[in-house]
């Protein structure tokens, strides 16, 4: 019986993604963190972000976490540091 156990808790970490239970869906992790870091590699990203969102350090945490979508002010933020970098 463990071993069946044991084999379901290695399918489920094969799944690349994660269930929100808000959601009830399976969405692949976020690479918001991973672009932040190209574009502002010299910053500490958790208080950046707050500071573009005016909120506290932990909401921007969970924004790179992937756990809860960042708002359109720090995606609109992203997005124009992108065009900048290219021209």
């Amino acid at each position: 019986m463990r071993a069946v156990y044991e084999e379901r808790v290695a399918e489920a970490r094969k799944i690349e993604g994660q269930l929100l239970s808000h959601r009830d869906k399976f969405v692949p992790p976020s690479k918001f963190k991973d672009v932040c870091k190209v574009l502002w590699p010299d910053e500490k990203l958790a208080p950046f972000l707050a500071g573009i969102a005016k909120c506290d350090e932990r909401t921007a945490k969970r924004w790179l976490s992937g756990e809860y979508e960042p708002p359109l002010v720090v995606v609109f933020a992203v997005v124009d540091k992108i065009f900048k970098r290219g021209g």
